[in-house]
């Protein structure tokens, strides 16, 4: 990988040039438990849930209902709701307009 600013070759998984101190890549995200407003059921916490752990959603929805059934429905449900509660929401991307076009929302 070459820098942008001096273009000197430095290492693969820099940050920062070596030889001019430039940042080249962006800083790594926290992986963060959301409710996504896209791929949702109900309230989308096994959409959340599936995004979080890296897991197909589906098999998160199935492995929920099983769960909930072994254990007695109704802590399942609480479970849900709870934490359709606690769990954030992914927020609202407004799309970005250019100058001098009309604002349609």
């Amino acid at each position: 990988m070459y820098c942008n600013s001096c273009g000197k070759g430095i290492a693969e998984d820099a940050r920062f040039c070596t030889y001019c101190g430039v940042v080249v890549g962006t800083a790594p995200r926290a992986k963060q438990l959301i409710r996504p407003r896209s791929n949702r059921k109900i309230a989308g916490v096994c959409a959340g849930f599936g995004e979080y752990l890296d897991l197909d959603v589906a098999l998160v929805r199935i492995l929920w209902v099983f769960v909930t059934f072994m254990a007695g429905v109704f802590p399942g449900v609480i479970a849900y709701v709870l934490a359709w509660i606690i769990v954030p929401e992914e927020s609202a991307v407004r799309p970005v307009v250019a100058a001098g076009q009309p604002v349609t929302s």
